[in-house]
């Protein structure tokens, strides 16, 4: 009977601390609070409470200190406990606000630790009253704009707590359809520059200034742009059964695409999916601003080939015909040129070779950065005389004509892209459209700037 007495014993010192230290009943994690929002605040916004606990909260109590004085904005016991609590401070109705706020939480959850009072949390959160908008302003930009086009726009923003200001373009009937456009610092503080593009597959076109600083507090300007949109060509072009075998099984083997059995399928393998897959590189390639500021932009006209003929252009809408019957669609986003076989590729301007290698349909492809996010392409080269990160001249010799990729014949597929979008390049070819939509509105921006 001693024994039994001395087992049960022991069972009770060692079993009953074993069980408060590991059930979840006595578990000793405190609550955690947190709240969705930076230390700045426009007391507008509401600021999202979030209190959790495994084992429930039982208690909190939310408070506002301002200048001193406190408000009690919620307090609750809860006689059901609930593991989350998600609560939305917002001013109170009449408070006058002096300086910053702090905002203290203090919650206690369900647990039977601490002689069953549970474990507590008192957390402070401080935040600095913003509610001024930063500025933003519209400098200059170019007069008009056509659809695939490009164009600028020099602006002013300044906040002493600005998060991030840019430039949005969108469909002016949808504007959830839209690009974000980086600016870059230009000339004197607080200005800014940014090459724009209207996308060749918007309908419709808005562009607008957005500043945001740290409170949340929002700023628009909308940038006065006119519309221009011209009809871009259709074109029929018939595709052979030879073209299908020679140039695209080759291209989706050497791309590692499964080759269809069918014709037709090969053909809309190779020209809808292979040429998403590489626009999407494109895109990837040319989104890019490597500059930190922006004084000059001395973009000269391009002039790629000497003695060229086009042979195609930007815009245009292909539709591509078997045996007499519509297959497939594209569009061209770019200017084919020709001359003669291996012909000699310039750089009209100076820059950054981003990207050189084979590129699918468009076949071995040179990109290169010219500042403002703007790059130009050169693809179906046969052969590359630079190399990714060389730094190219005016009038250097930067690659050859060829075949490669999904053509018919030896030529260049010229591209110009903006932050990613391909857009016209006849408009970069023409030295009055550059002095007139580029040149021009960077000059009268500092004469406006300088006043």
């Amino acid at each position: 009977m001693k024994k039994f007495l001395l087992l049960l014993f022991l069972i009770l010192i060692i079993g009953i601390p074993t069980y408060i230290y590991t059930s979840s009943t006595f578990e000793r994690i405190p609550p955690k609070v947190e709240i969705n929002h930076s230390e700045y605040w426009n007391l507008r916004d509401k600021l999202q409470v979030n209190i959790s606990d495994n084992t429930g909260i039982k208690y909190y109590r939310i408070v506002m200190i301002n200048d001193s004085k406190s408000k009690v904005l919620k307090e609750e016991t809860l006689q059901n406990p609930v593991k989350n609590i998600n609560y939305d401070i917002k001013l109170p109705q009449f408070y006058q606000a002096k300086g910053d706020i702090t905002i203290k939480i203090v919650a206690v959850d369900d647990s039977k630790w601490n002689y069953f009072a549970g474990n507590e949390i008192t957390k402070s959160f401080n935040f600095k009253i913003d509610t001024i908008s930063p500025v933003a302003e519209v400098i200059n930009n170019n007069y008009a704009m056509k659809r695939g086009g490009s164009g600028i726009a020099i602006v002013k923003v300044f906040d002493k707590n600005l998060k991030s200001a840019y430039i949005k373009i969108s469909q002016r009937d949808n504007p959830n359809i839209f690009k974000i456009f980086k600016i870059t610092p230009f000339y004197k503080q607080n200005y800014y520059i940014s090459l724009l593009a209207w996308p060749y597959n918007y309908k419709t076109f808005s562009a607008d200034l957005i500043a945001i600083d740290e409170a949340g507090n929002i700023s628009k300007a909308h940038i006065p742009i006119r519309w221009r949109t011209p009809k871009y060509p259709k074109v029929k072009i018939k595709i052979s059964e030879n073209f299908i075998k020679t140039i695209d099984i080759p291209l989706l083997q050497k791309s590692g695409l499964n080759v269809p059995s069918n014709l037709v399928d090969i053909f809309k393998m190779t020209n809808e999916t292979l040429r998403k897959i590489n626009e999407k590189h494109i895109y990837k390639i040319t989104n890019v601003v490597l500059d930190n500021k922006i004084d000059n932009f001395n973009i000269k006209p391009f002039k790629p080939m000497k003695g060229y003929a086009k042979k195609a252009g930007y815009g245009e809408m292909r539709s591509y015909y078997f045996d007499g019957k519509k297959i497939s669609f594209a569009i061209h986003k770019g200017i084919d040129l020709a001359s003669y076989r291996n012909a000699k590729i310039y750089a009209s301007n100076i820059g950054k070779v981003l990207f050189e290698g084979f590129l699918g349909i468009y076949g071995n492809t040179l990109a290169v950065y010219h500042k403002l996010g703007l790059v130009s392409t050169y693809s179906h080269c046969s052969s590359f005389d630079v190399g990714v990160d060389s730094q190219v001249s005016r009038g250097e010799i930067i690659a050859h004509t060829g075949s490669t990729g999904a053509v018919f014949g030896d030529h260049l597929h010229f591209g110009v892209y903006v932050q990613g979008i391909p857009v016209e390049p006849l408009e970069w070819m023409d030295p009055h459209w550059i002095r007139d939509n580029i040149t021009s509105v960077i000059i009268k921006a500092k004469r406006m700037i300088n006043r």
